[in-house]
């Protein structure tokens, strides 16, 4: 069957609304579409589609729980599916416009970041390593999703006296610094002072960085990468140099299963993920003595 490509005008007509409503509908993801030239096209089956799910009953109307509403876990990997195809098409404004849906759809800055962002990516990541989008579209949308993050983090930036500082950063030989930017921005808007270093930061300068830091409440080093691991290890040891007895160092990343690994590096704890790492830091922020004691 013959799937034909509507224009937006088309497609408001479909859905009797007006041109900038249906426009709006696609800036949002809420309903697919792609550029050409300096139109927009949908498919028909993709409007059809779309009528189909207004259509459909509200988990209010029918009493299911949270997981099939936006706040839900099926909600969620909805709005990443709309994220993923604004940032391939390299539709900043459109990604952001989602990103702002997904928040007043009743996302948090970490279920923002944790459930529609990151499998986003992640998907757009599995896409080029299979060969389906070229390198260009995968690093084309790392950039955009690195300066919606910062740009959405900073509204949740508490302010006020700082809970202390925590440093974070990747080592020598670590690519992939979403991971680690994503995590700063998420502890910072927990009331920490964050250093985010990036990725591929020597051993040695990892400590000197830890040096510097007055109120120093825990390092956190991230690897993705398994080839790290030996550099993630001399900087752990690198870092305890450099700290006052106590300071907790974490390890965290896809690199790194389990706590036993993470011990091996070296470090105190390994943190599963962003909540374990927030608990954790609450929890030493506690403990620690006063920097002047």
């Amino acid at each position: 069957m013959i799937d034909p490509d509507l224009s937006l005008h088309e497609v408001a007509a479909m859905l009797h609304v007006h041109y900038y409503t249906a426009y709006g509908y696609v800036r949002k993801g809420l309903l697919p579409g792609w550029k050409k030239g300096r139109s927009w096209w949908v498919k028909r089956s993709a409007v059809e589609d779309f009528v189909s799910r207004k259509a459909a009953p509200t988990a209010a109307s029918v009493g299911t729980d949270a997981s099939t509403t936006g706040r839900g876990r099926r909600g969620s990997a909805e709005w990443a599916e709309r994220l993923e195809a604004r940032l391939i098409d390299g539709d900043e404004a459109g990604a952001r416009k989602v990103l702002e849906s997904a928040l007043g759809s009743g996302h948090d800055l970490m279920r923002l970041f944790l459930d529609v962002l990151s499998p986003a990516m992640a998907s757009i990541g599995a896409r080029w390593r299979a060969g389906e989008l070229d390198i260009y579209v995968e690093h084309r949308a790392s950039i955009l999703c690195l300066g919606l993050m910062h740009q959405i983090g900073s509204r949740f930036v508490r302010r006020g006296v700082s809970k202390g500082e925590v440093l974070m950063g990747a080592p020598t030989g670590e690519q992939h610094g979403l991971p680690v930017t994503m995590a700063a921005i998420l502890v910072r808007s927990e009331g920490w002072a964050v250093h985010d270093l990036g990725v591929g930061i020597p051993p040695a300068d990892f400590a000197s960085a830890a040096r510097r830091c007055d109120d120093l409440v825990a390092v956190c080093v991230g690897v993705t990468m398994p080839a790290v691991l030996p550099a993630a290890r001399e900087t752990t040891t690198a870092v305890r140099g450099a700290v006052r007895q106590g300071t907790p160092v974490f390890v965290g990343g896809a690199a790194v299963t389990g706590v036993d690994q993470a011990r091996d590096l070296g470090a105190d704890h390994w943190t599963s993920g962003m909540p374990q790492l927030i608990e954790l830091l609450h929890l030493h922020a506690r403990r620690r003595p006063h920097p002047e004691t």
